[in-house]
């Protein structure tokens, strides 16, 4: 069984109804990335329509938003992420702020 290390940043809310891994608000991937070749989306989202079986709440694992002023060394520091859906239908991580 895979265990997540608890130092990383937790996802506080993901209102991304479509995701495989979202139930009730709460992501459950164990870790998720932020960023898509440089774009803020959360690329960890899956779309299939079987959902993830709750198990715990997810983080995040990985920021490739170096522009972001919680990204260091690739890791997010915030206290915690939201993540969510842009007019354009793609996720997004609303805590991202431009450095």
């Amino acid at each position: 069984m895979a265990t997540v290390n608890l130092d990383l940043t937790p996802i506080h809310q993901c209102s991304v109804d479509g995701c495989t891994f979202n139930a009730s608000t709460t992501c459950h991937a164990p870790a998720i990335t932020v960023g898509d070749h440089g774009a803020n989306h959360c690329a960890t989202f899956l779309g299939i329509p079987t959902k993830h079986s709750p198990t715990s709440d997810g983080h995040v694992g990985a920021c490739q938003l170096s522009d972001c002023t919680h990204n260091s060394d690739l890791t997010c520091h915030a206290d915690s992420v939201e993540v969510g859906v842009e007019a354009s239908g793609g996720t997004k991580c609303l805590t991202y702020s431009a450095a």
